[in-house]
């Protein structure tokens, strides 16, 4: 769930919001035909980032903003008591970088509660945090997240973290 693509034939009008993997959230800004006769969009970000597609490309790698059934399964992710991924570092950090790079909004879920986790359990244990790369692919995730969410129910970014936070249950390691 989360990761639908957009669907052939779907408009992407001017004004529609989508997301772009680990980018996050989008909105079309420009429907044109270029030089070679493709039909093209282009796709503004918050950062002020553009990226223009054609349009086949566009339909492959854009996928539509979460719906409220798609947000109860971010929720379950959110919830889910599996402790955190042990393991070696590298593998840990390759899986956690593969969901990220997906822009799923259930894989984004599962890298924030498995990172709130591990920030939890390794700060009752001695203080210390998740490596730098590690924690930067976390705080992504958390940002594109509470982006998403954000924007579906029509509440603050810092009100969709504090959701997200408040679903992440303290595990026992």
């Amino acid at each position: 769930m989360g990761s639908k693509k957009v669907e052939s034939g779907l408009p992407l009008a001017v004004g529609d919001q989508v997301v772009y993997a680990s980018h996050g959230l989008g909105r079309v800004t420009k429907r044109a035909t270029d030089q070679s006769g493709q039909e093209v969009v282009v796709i503004e970000f918050a950062t002020g980032l553009q990226v223009t597609f054609r349009l086949d490309k566009a339909q492959d790698s854009l996928r539509a903003l979460s719906t409220e059934k798609e947000l109860k399964e971010v929720r379950r992710a959110l919830a889910d008591t599996a402790p955190a991924a042990t393991g070696a570092w590298a593998a840990r950090f390759r899986a956690t970088k593969e969901k990220v790079t997906a822009g799923g909004a259930v894989g984004l879920a599962e890298v924030v509660r498995e990172s709130i986790q591990r920030e939890r359990q390794a700060a009752a244990k001695r203080g210390g945090s998740a490596a730098p790369s590690e924690r930067h692919l976390y705080v992504l995730a958390r940002r594109l997240l509470a982006e998403e969410i954000s924007s579906v129910r029509g509440i603050d970014v810092a009100a969709a973290d504090a959701w997200i936070a408040a679903q992440v249950p303290d595990v026992a390691d």
